[in-house]
């Protein structure tokens, strides 16, 4: 059973590899395609972007704040965990770059430059991670 549901995933990595590369993304490191399967963002979210438990990323305005993209990933909000301690600046920067540039969107790269120095900005300001409900809204 397991066997088949991963090969129901095979054309999905394929197709995410080769959007991937055509999006100019870099080979080396984590694709943000693999990280949002590994990390479970797909539970919530779901594999095609229009979300479940949490928001769709379809056509999402929000995706364009680049910061805000990448303060959501690390600290979490609402039902969605924290994943600061959990995921690299490359993976965080391969996860929102996959979000800001499927399902129509064009939001651009974000690179771990970027992730480094908003990961600062949330410590230097003694941000603590949102958990249960009385985190911002999704």
């Amino acid at each position: 059973m397991m066997k088949l549901a991963l090969l129901g995933l095979l054309p999905s990595l394929s197709v995410g590899l080769l959007v991937g590369a055509a999006l100019g993304e870099e080979p080396s490191g984590p694709s943000g395609l693999d990280t949002f399967m590994h990390s479970g963002c797909f539970a919530c979210h779901g594999q095609l972007g229009y979300g479940g438990a949490g928001p769709g990323f379809r056509g999402d305005k929000m995706l364009a704040a680049q910061d805000y993209v990448v303060a959501r990933i690390l600290l979490g909000g609402g039902i969605m965990p924290a994943f600061g301690t959990k995921l690299s600046n490359q993976e965080v920067a391969a996860v929102a770059t996959y979000i800001r540039r499927t399902w129509g969107n064009d939001f651009g790269r974000v690179d771990a430059k970027q992730v480094a120095q908003t990961r600062a900005t949330l410590d230097a300001g003694k941000v603590q991670p949102v958990s249960g409900s009385r985190g911002g809204t999704q």
